[in-house]
């Protein structure tokens, strides 16, 4: 009868601690997950600040182009009208 006590009480410790271990397994695993989740949306919200960035310095360097292009423009019709009015002085 002794060594049944014994060995229903070493199962009953056996136990316990198998039930600890997996309650502090799980407890780790859960806050392990939220930790992923968290940085999961971090790096989605970085990318998306990365992107709006990208798209803000491209929409510059279009505008920059855009109004280079008009001022040569711009530049080169000046030139073309001083360059026609010198003509139309020189035949009269």
């Amino acid at each position: 009868m002794e060594t049944l006590s014994f060995a229903l009480g070493m199962a009953f410790v056996v136990v316990i601690a198998t039930v600890i271990v997996a309650v502090y397994a799980f407890v780790k695993v859960s806050k392990v997950k939220k930790e992923l989740e968290q940085f999961e949306i971090s790096q989605s919200h970085e990318t998306e600040n990365i992107y709006r960035n990208m798209q803000e310095e491209i929409s510059a360097v279009k505008r920059c182009l855009v109004e280079t292009e008009q001022g040569i423009y711009s530049q080169m019709d000046s030139r073309f009208d001083k360059m026609t009015q010198k003509k139309q002085l020189l035949k009269n």
